[in-house]
């Protein structure tokens, strides 16, 4: 491909821009680092109740499809389990 008539950038100029862009990805991707990381254990401690849950939901399906009576239901509110535990000890 021809060279376009005019004047052309030196190239120290290109060099120096592209360590300029690669210095400034850097720093962004160093700063994204710590919060992706602290978004990630927000999504992991917020999932074990869902997933202790579904635990719960196939063990019923799987003593339902064996025929087994269901796992009696505790519907003690969450407050007076933790009182009682606390209480037991």
């Amino acid at each position: 491909m021809k060279q376009l008539p005019g004047p052309r950038r030196p190239k120290w100029i290109q060099q120096l821009a592209a360590i300029g862009v690669a210095v400034v990805a850097t720093i962004w991707l160093v700063t994204l680092l710590p919060v992706l990381l602290f978004v990630g254990l927000i999504a992991g401690l917020l999932l074990i109740p869902v997933l202790r849950q579904l635990k719960i939901e196939v063990e019923q399906l799987e003593r339902r499809q064996r025929g087994e009576p269901p796992l009696p239901r505790d519907v003690t509110p969450w407050h007076r389990r933790v009182w009682n535990r606390w209480r037991g000890r």
